[in-house]
């Protein structure tokens, strides 16, 4: 069976509709790649939310605002400098690793406040860890700070972690740093679908892309993608505050 058809059959199985959200990292200024990603999102009327680095970002990253964007692009925080902080034998992670927690609480406050200002409205109050990873002791910080909503990659461990707003589906193989594959995306998509039709995990299905380093095919499953739940009725594109809901 064709994989696209595969999507169909599975998304026709939902009683109500499916709820998805795109989230995008690493950006930090206007580049070429940002300028693609942002067509996308106006061309298919889908909202990307920006991982944007606070420590990193540029004058440039302002493009987002113009009345083209705006409807169409949200901030999110993507922790503080986007550097590892990892002890020998850990894999690499910022937010925990070898620093103090709390050096770590105030850095992310002085962050949020950045991209708060720079960014008003189209600013929303969810932390990015860089690599998705995170200090269990900093997480429990995470609202005295401000933060509604955490998003790594992958299902919680409590499939009612209700705090968490996480993306599941990732485009890059990142062993090989290239498109991961159509077939395997897709089957990805279905097995993640299927396990939140029969389970209690009730969470938007998210998406996940890096412009920075897409691609041909990247880009070109993107337009393949947006094309094909832009067809199908039962998908459901969330964007916004509508991410505190979840």
């Amino acid at each position: 069976m064709d994989n696209w058809q595969a999507l169909r059959d599975e998304l026709d199985k939902w009683p109500q509709p499916v709820q998805f959200w795109w989230r995008d990292d690493d950006a930090i200024e206007d580049t070429q790649a940002l300028q693609k990603l942002l067509t996308i999102a106006q061309r298919y009327s889908t909202a990307v939310h920006l991982a944007v680095i606070p420590q990193r970002l540029q004058p440039s990253l302002s493009i987002i605002k113009t009345p083209a964007n705006q409807p169409y692009c949200y901030v999110l925080q993507h922790g503080i400098e986007h550097l590892s902080h990892a002890l020998p034998e850990q894999r690499k992670i910022e937010l925990g690793g070898s620093q103090d927690i709390s050096v770590l609480a105030a850095q992310l406050g002085i962050g949020r406040q950045r991209l708060k200002a720079e960014f008003e409205r189209q600013y929303l109050d969810i932390l990015v860890p860089p690599w998705n990873r995170i200090a269990a002791q900093l997480v429990k910080q995470l609202p005295q700070i401000g933060y509604r909503k955490l998003s790594v990659l992958g299902v919680p461990k409590e499939l009612d972690s209700a705090y968490q707003v996480n993306v599941h589906i990732d485009i890059i193989n990142w062993k090989r740093r290239c498109f991961a594959g159509e077939a395997t995306i897709l089957g990805k998509l279905i097995e993640h679908l299927q396990f939140q039709r029969t389970s209690a995990y009730a969470q938007p299905c998210g998406l996940m892309t890096h412009h920075l380093d897409h691609d041909l095919q990247c880009w070109q499953f993107l337009d393949k993608f947006f094309s094909f739940c832009q067809g199908h009725s039962q998908i459901q594109w969330l964007s916004g505050e509508a991410l505190y809901a979840n």
